[in-house]
């Protein structure tokens, strides 16, 4: 609807514009002495229809020089009548320099905008190329993985020779890894699409509890969480995806205990996950978050990557620092608290 009340604008913009200069230029005739103001306005008003609907640059200079023929003729001729100063024709030249001056800073600025979008446009397709070729390639390399590694599996068991045994347990593991990479690469294609659509209440503290229930098994039992009940917007699925990932993360490289923590202020829920592991090296916390993978390290790093992503998406912030038993803790900030309870709760998984 402002689309088409703004495209009828830009059509009439033209023709009562110069409707007003005709009215102006009659003024300065029939106003010998006060035709500076009539003058000034056809300027103006020149300037602010050509901002509103810029012009060819042929068409730019052609209304240019005829304005200022059509109003400097009046001007010529009160300063030859000597009802004005000779000087006063000066604005002629003045103002025409200046609207051209005004006509190069559009024009740049229109081509910085196009450049803009075009860039803009080349991204998002880039992106969505990117995505389309991640969902194709995980979805055709789910299925014979999965089958090479069920073979493999029966190798393993049926084979009566340890030696051959261990060489296809090598396989197994491998092609576990490949498996495991894939559904990684599924969920970072997954993890940044918009949210919107599938935001509903939830409550921080109960969904950490329940990661820690499910992960405590393969933690030994020594996985806690500190969180009052914090109810947010967000969607519940993609959360757990997240949580699940750092907790993987902690559990492969890092040493128990792992706490899962919430907290809130006044507009802001924070989520820690720490480990007591051996923490990251000072300056890789960028490079984590963004994929870069060292030659030393033993993950694939698209862990973190699948939590920027959902993390972002919610319109948050993640940040990787040390914690105070030099393990390594991640940060979560979510915005959007809906409510707070202030009853707190410490406990156990599997206790």
């Amino acid at each position: 609807m402002w689309a088409t009340v703004s495209s009828r604008a830009d059509r009439w913009a033209i023709p009562l514009w110069a409707g007003f200069a005709a009215l102006n230029t009659v003024l300065m005739w029939v106003l010998p002495g006060a035709e500076t103001i009539p003058f000034h306005l056809i300027w103006i008003s020149l300037a602010l229809v050509y901002g509103v609907r810029p012009w060819p640059l042929p068409a730019t200079f052609a209304v240019c020089a005829c304005v200022a023929v059509v109003t400097g003729i009046p001007l010529f001729r009160h300063a030859h009548s000597q009802v004005i100063a000779l000087e006063e024709t000066a604005e002629i030249p003045l103002m025409s320099t200046l609207f051209l001056v005004m006509v190069w800073h559009v024009r740049r600025r229109t081509a910085a905008v196009a450049e803009a979008r075009l860039a803009a446009s080349r991204e998002r397709v880039a992106h969505e190329m990117t995505e389309r070729f991640v969902r194709i390639a995980t979805h055709e390399l789910r299925t014979p993985l999965t089958v090479a590694r069920g073979y493999a599996e029966m190798l393993q068991v049926d084979t009566s020779d340890p030696e051959l045994a261990a060489d296809v347990g090598v396989v197994v593991e491998e092609l576990g890894k490949l498996s495991r990479i894939t559904g990684r690469l599924a969920a970072l294609a997954w993890a940044h699409q918009d949210t919107s659509d599938d935001a509903r209440t939830l409550d921080i503290g109960a969904l950490l509890r329940q990661v820690a229930r499910r992960w405590a098994p393969v933690a030994n039992g020594a996985i806690h969480v500190e969180a009052v009940p914090i109810t947010v917007a967000g969607d519940e699925e993609r959360l757990e995806t997240a949580l699940d990932c750092l907790v993987e993360n902690a559990v492969l490289h890092g040493r128990a205990p792992i706490l899962l923590r919430a907290e809130h202020d006044a507009a802001t829920v924070v989520i820690e996950v720490e480990d007591n592991g051996a923490g990251i090296p000072s300056g890789r916390a960028t490079e984590l978050l963004h994929g870069v993978v060292s030659p030393a390290s033993s993950g694939s790093g698209l862990g973190l990557m699948i939590v920027r992503g959902i993390v972002e998406t919610h319109g948050g912030g993640i940040a990787l620092v040390p914690s105070p038993s030099g393990g390594l803790k991640v940060v979560i900030t979510l915005p959007g608290i809906l409510r707070y309870a202030t009853t707190s709760a410490t406990t156990q998984a599997g206790s």
